[in-house]
């Protein structure tokens, strides 16, 4: 895919996604929560970043995604707007930000908008989300739906391992993104389904189907960046795929400051001032 098909001069929007997927583009998301990884990640051509509520997990030390908070997801947006120009900023509706209805998903929707600069908004759910849908579409935000493997109900599922949309429940799956694509979702996220169901899926979809643990079908490919740049540890899905071992550098700097402090190697004459 060329940097061409792609605006330079301004940020893309959910036209632009959806231009893409009809031209049969494919296009990489990667959840971000501060300014200096947004910045990088938008100079490789990453065309949309998640302000997720997996930075519970892999920020702020939670053991899941249900005890973080608007208040602090809304800093992780501002920062991620502030550090890119180009790149399509969604943030995620956290646990209890939208599930007690329309007039409360509106409301923290448009914090992260007015507050926080987000271009769109994430919500978990299917046929019961569909009320908070309509409400947010209307009134001009544009939402990505999120099916399959939902972490926030992770203490309905079981567990975060478990593949979704197996046998019948597949048909459920499928009604639900029939009835999110209709209620106005401009994307829908499909997690940790089988290949053949993300198939059967993007076929179905007029709208981009993005894809983590969901096979090659999809139009899209999101990940959890720490996950893709492999400074997460410990057994992972196995959807995830390690593009560098950021842990094992980072350790290694690490080591060798606090070598260099001990041994009375830094700072030096070069690193001191004059």
């Amino acid at each position: 895919m060329s940097d061409a098909s792609w605006p330079a001069n301004r940020r893309i929007t959910i036209v632009d996604l959806q231009e893409a997927t009809d031209r049969g583009e494919r296009w990489a998301m990667l959840t971000c929560y501060d300014t200096l990884t947004a910045g990088v990640f938008e100079e490789a051509g990453v065309r949309a970043l998640l302000v997720g509520d997996t930075s519970g997990q892999v920020v702020l030390g939670y053991p899941d995604t249900v005890p973080v908070t608007m208040d602090e997801l809304v800093p992780m947006v501002r920062a991620v707007v502030r550090g890119t120009t180009t790149a399509l900023v969604v943030a995620d509706l956290p646990f209890g930000s939208y599930q007690a209805g329309p007039q409360t998903a509106f409301a923290s929707a448009v914090r992260f908008l007015k507050e926080g600069g987000a271009q769109a908004v994430k919500l978990e759910g299917g046929r019961r989300v569909l009320p908070q849908v309509k409400m947010l579409t209307a009134a001009g935000i544009p939402v990505m739906g999120h099916l399959g493997l939902t972490p926030q109900s992770v203490n309905v599922l079981g567990g975060m391992r478990r593949v979704q949309g197996r046998g019948d429940a597949g048909d459920e799956l499928l009604a639900d993104v029939r009835a999110l694509q209709a209620a106005g979702v401009f994307a829908v996220v499909l997690e940790s389904v089988p290949a053949d169901l993300g198939r059967r899926v993007a076929e179905e979809l007029r709208v981009p189907v993005v894809g983590i643990g969901a096979g090659p079908h999809c139009d899209a490919s999101i990940m959890v960046w720490q996950d893709m740049a492999g400074l997460t540890t410990g057994r992972l899905p196995r959807f995830v795929k390690r593009y560098a071992d950021s842990r094992g550098l980072l350790l290694a700097a690490a080591r060798q400051y606090v070598g260099e402090v001990a041994d009375l190697r830094y700072p030096d004459q070069a690193h001191s001032y004059a």
